[in-house]
């Protein structure tokens, strides 16, 4: 009887030993004894690029991203133009390689390999595109202020294109105003080369501004692409501003709100009124051939004509409108309007001015009887409301008429 009991508990103990290094294999244990759950595999590991195989005319503002999901990369090679290596950085769990700049015009082709959780190898990845042939390239031409200046606190911004913008709603969201001191403000389009921004009140003293256009690679619409950033900074200088008074015949000269100096002055004549409204000053000169057929005024041969150099002349807007000296009407300054549209001050006063001003300061003008119009001037966007000039945005809910041409017209004087 003990030897048969033996034999059974033998058997039943190789039959133990049987499961446990078979039919258990793959199973874990979970809870109460004998509960078995099988293990979940390795998910398998592949690697995507972010621009789809055999893709034909694609944009270059976002650069090509090779992505491993269940695992990491282990290489990238990528050529270019001429089969030029293709530069990258991969990141530091080394599952995002992200290419640096693509260029137009450009084949691509690209190898990844990678390695799963698991350790083994993902399946490979070649992949090839042709980025997009611009029929024009964008640019920006030139920014006002220009870098590194300093001016006053009515200046806009101004950022003028090589070419017309088809889709300036694309371009303007690649445009951002960076400032040191929290300001609103808002671009406003003045014509289809021209795109403005100002701040909703005048600009804090101080101030210091930067310019982004990062118009690389942006469809323009029209088969036009942006071809490269451009970066400008420049900072807000004095509070400061001046009032001219036709009816009273008076310049007042205004620092921080608080008025300085006021001087006697002369202003247009009634039938070549000084326009009323807000003008900056946005040109020094401290000579300047005036005519007066140059803005319209009478014609060489016909009375008031005019052909002659002042001095120390400060232009306030686009349509022949300066302050500047006029030694020949100083009996009439302070006392009547004898000019063609000019603010004449005497030599010693007009020297103060001329000193004292900055490229960007308000100038307004009141009492007048003919208003400045947004086609008088070169600078009108502070003869709009701020409704008004919001609306000029392509961003805007309800965008503003802006047909009007924005390529700077002659410099005239009056």
């Amino acid at each position: 009887m003990r030897d048969s009991r033996a034999m059974r508990w033998a058997l039943a103990a190789a039959v133990a030993t049987s499961l446990t290094a078979s039919t258990l294999t793959g199973l874990h244990f979970s809870g109460a004894a004998g509960s078995a759950v099988v293990a979940a595999p390795v998910p398998a590991a592949s690697l995507t690029p972010s621009i789809p195989p055999g893709a034909q005319g694609v944009g270059i503002t976002e650069p090509l991203v090779i992505t491993a999901s269940k695992g990491t990369l282990t290489t990238v090679t990528a050529t270019g133009p001429g089969g030029k290596p293709l530069d990258g950085t991969l990141s530091p769990d080394r599952t995002r390689w992200t290419s640096a700049p693509l260029a137009f015009n450009s084949d691509y082709n690209v190898t990844a390999a990678g390695v799963g959780l698991d350790g083994k190898p993902a399946p490979g990845l070649t992949t090839a595109f042709r980025t997009v042939t611009p029929a024009r390239t964008l640019q920006v031409q030139y920014i006002r202020p220009t870098d590194g200046a300093q001016v006053g606190i009515a200046m806009p911004i101004s950022i003028y294109f090589n070419r017309d913008v088809s889709d300036r709603a694309a371009v303007e969201r690649r445009l951002s105003i960076q400032t040191s001191v929290p300001t609103e403000g808002s671009f406003h389009w003045v014509g289809n080369d021209q795109v403005n921004w100002r701040p909703r009140e005048f600009w804090k003293a101080g101030t210091a501004v930067t310019v982004n256009s990062a118009l690389r690679g942006v469809d323009a619409g029209a088969g036009t692409f942006g071809a490269a950033d451009h970066k400008a900074n420049f900072t807000i200088g004095r509070s400061q501003m001046a009032v001219g008074d036709a009816a009273k015949h008076t310049f007042t000269m205004f620092a921080d709100g608080k008025p300085i100096r006021t001087v006697p002055a002369s202003f247009g004549r009634p039938q070549y009124p000084t326009q009323y409204g807000m003008h900056v000053a946005f040109e020094k000169h401290l000579s300047k051939r005036m005519t007066s057929d140059s803005w319209g005024g009478p014609e060489k041969g016909e009375d008031g004509y005019y052909d002659e150099v002042l001095p120390l002349a400060v232009r306030i807007s686009n349509n022949g409108e300066f302050v500047h000296v006029n030694g020949a009407t100083v009996g009439q300054q302070g006392r009547s309007n004898v000019s063609h549209g000019c603010v004449n001050l005497s030599p010693a006063n007009g020297k103060v001015f001329y000193d004292w001003v900055q490229i960007g300061d308000p100038v307004n003008i009141v009492n007048s009887t003919r208003p400045l119009t947004k086609a008088d001037g070169d600078i009108p966007d502070w003869l709009m409301s701020w409704e008004e000039y919001k609306a000029g945005s392509a961003l805007h809910d309800t965008p503003a008429d802006a047909t009007a041409s924005s390529s700077p017209g002659p410099l005239l004087a009056r």
